[in-house]
């Protein structure tokens, strides 16, 4: 949900779930339903600058930041929404009583409130259908609700005020989603309110897998793996390979010369299509490791969620996040799966600046639009 600070029709917007930040500036257009981008850029950050969500080195990110947006020639948007995920946030879904507003916001307050935290919460909520009580037959009303912390609240809005940034809005990454998916088209050619479609953020050290049936996220899940040690373990490679006198197929494949081998491998020189990491073990493990464990967390959500929602069989796959660039990741990721998988390159809803990549700036898509 988004905790609403001010309002705003241009924002910088900062998605920092991970410590990938990134960033954009936009606009919402609420006429047309289209998200317009003016730019975008990825921050480079140490590793658990920001952990799980929350930003753990404030003087890290902030420096960082700073640096970011001068380069980007950003200094004139102040406003600011940030979009975040992670486990201090406690979404539920709920059946409640068809009421009065004032009345649903109280018993929106209880049902959450009354699950054991003593911590003084925010809570936002919508209410995104109906359905007749089976026993009395009564109007019921579907609600998603999700409560953060205030402290974590205040903790976010003075870093943006540290920054001279004017916090307008937090938003969480599943309900950023949740608006940019909507409605539109996906690559050209998946209507989004026709299918039910698979979901995958693949970051550094989560991975995220939302069930979007017809234009709503049924459910989303944030796991605590990513693929940060299929880089890692590419970067000790170049390190070695760099320095030898007879480069292997892997060091030509990254590129690598003795001059560059301390510079950072670009995920997207990373091939991990299985017969080309396999003359490779020490990168081979890491991808067979990372792969196992994405394609049993993709079978068992896919599979709880067709039987608990009731929903039509999976029709496509969509990657998106840092990892998404990975050099044939969709192929084989679609061989492992059995499945058709694509990299989630446009939506017909968002318009950004010339080359622009989207599937890093997913989120940031979402969080621009405003609702209120």
């Amino acid at each position: 949900m988004a905790i609403n600070l001010t309002t705003s029709t241009q924002n910088l917007v900062l998605d920092m779930s991970t410590s990938e930040l990134k960033l954009a500036v936009g606009s919402f257009n609420r006429k047309t339903g289209i998200v317009m981008l003016e730019k975008v850029g990825v921050v480079p950050l140490e590793l658990d600058s920001i952990s799980d969500g929350a930003i753990s080195d404030s003087f890290g990110v902030e420096m960082a930041l700073k640096h970011a947006l001068a380069r980007l020639q950003i200094s004139r948007v102040k406003n600011t929404i940030i979009t975040t995920d992670g486990s201090f946030m406690h979404t539920r879904d709920l059946e409640l009583p068809k009421v009065k507003d004032e009345q649903l916001k109280d018993m929106v307050k209880y049902e959450i409130m009354g699950q054991g935290t003593n911590k003084d919460m925010s809570i936002d909520y919508l209410v995104y259908g109906t359905k007749k009580d089976d026993e009395t037959q009564a109007d019921k009303l579907l609600v998603r609700a999700t409560a953060v912390p205030k402290d974590t609240v205040t903790d976010f809005r003075d870093f943006l005020k540290s920054m001279d940034l004017s916090p307008v809005a937090m938003d969480s990454n599943p309900n950023a989603i949740r608006k940019l998916f909507h409605e539109g088209i996906i690559n050209g050619n998946v209507n989004i309110t026709q299918t039910t479609l698979l979901l995958i953020e693949l970051s550094g050290t989560t991975t995220t897998i939302t069930i979007l049936d017809k234009g709503f996220p049924v459910l989303s899940r944030r796991l605590q793996f990513g693929h940060s040690n299929i880089r890692s373990v590419a970067e000790s490679l170049k390190k070695i390979q760099g320095g030898t006198d007879n480069q292997s197929s892997l060091a030509k494949r990254l590129n690598i010369t003795k001059s560059d081998s301390e510079a950072a491998v670009p995920v997207e020189d990373i091939d991990v299509w299985h017969e080309t990491v396999a003359e490779t073990p020490s990168l081979q493990s890491a991808v067979n490791a990372f792969f196992k464990s994405l394609t049993d967390a993709v079978s068992r959500t896919a599979q709880f969620s067709i039987s608990k929602f009731h929903i039509d069989s999976i029709s496509t796959c969509f990657l998106y996040g840092s990892g998404a660039g990975y050099k044939k990741i969709d192929k084989e990721l679609s061989r492992q799966l059995g499945t058709q998988v694509e990299v989630l390159n446009t939506v017909s809803t968002v318009s950004g600046p010339r080359d622009f990549m989207l599937p890093q700036f997913v989120n940031c898509c979402g969080a621009l639009i405003r609702e209120d």
